[in-house]
């Protein structure tokens, strides 16, 4: 038959429908949505941050994603010239749809030097120092029912911001004191060289990868969330 598929199990026939098979393989996904995230970091804008969020959703093939952060910018533009006369289709016509799920979330810092550790040596006046700090970055987020406004879920996602430096110094009274170690004198022209360096991990880079967790947090509980 045109509708059906039949499949030979044990001699006997058993027929199935080509759409619940389908289905069966592929449960229904969330529609989710997340309007701008709230930062108290000043180093990262939040709506740079929302667009990483969204992308993280939608990266995981789990939820259907809502546009909600430019929906102003875009849908409604679309929908405008659309009810104009200006483009072909009804979109004007079709309400947009809504989300199921609303996520909220809000970037924290969570410590500020939270380890630091500096060293140092001196050999024949060459110094030679150096340091690492850490700093702690997160991310809280709240899960809710658009319903309702219930609160399903909860998490926090925290990750360490690591920086080192680096510092050479007293070349020249190295160089000084080899000579008078050997009877010689530089005259006192011995040019000196230090040189100081530092480098910390990207902001941006850690904070794609704590949304990155968080959503990946958000995904493996999302089958517990009892919506209305």
């Amino acid at each position: 038959m045109r509708f059906f598929k039949t499949l030979l199990l044990l001699g006997g026939v058993i027929a199935l429908s080509p759409a619940y098979a389908q289905d069966a393989k592929k449960p229904a996904r969330i529609p989710v949505a997340i309007y701008e995230m709230r930062s108290s970091v000043s180093e990262i804008q939040a709506r740079a941050a929302t667009d990483m969020f969204t992308t993280a959703l939608f990266k995981t093939k789990k939820f259907r994603v809502m546009e909600r952060q430019r929906i102003g910018d875009g849908v409604a533009k679309e929908r405008d010239m659309n009810a104009q006369g200006i483009t072909t289709g009804d979109a004007a016509t079709k309400k947009v749809k809504g989300a199921g799920v609303i996520f909220e979330a809000t970037i924290s810092e969570v410590s500020i030097g939270k380890s630091t550790s500096d060293s140092g040596i001196s050999i024949g006046g060459l110094q030679i120092g150096g340091g690492k700090a850490e700093d702690g970055m997160g991310i809280d987020v709240r899960v809710l029912d658009a319903s309702t406004g219930e609160v399903l879920d909860a998490i926090n996602v925290r990750r360490a911001i690591k920086s080192t430096a680096s510092s050479v110094g007293g070349v020249g009274a190295l160089l000084d004191n080899v000579l008078a170690a050997k009877g010689k004198s530089s005259g006192g022209f011995t040019p000196d060289v230090s040189n100081k360096s530092t480098s910390r991990e990207s902001m941006d880079e850690t904070l794609r990868a704590l949304i990155e967790d968080a959503v990946n947090q958000l995904t493996a509980r999302s089958g517990e969330w009892e919506l209305e």
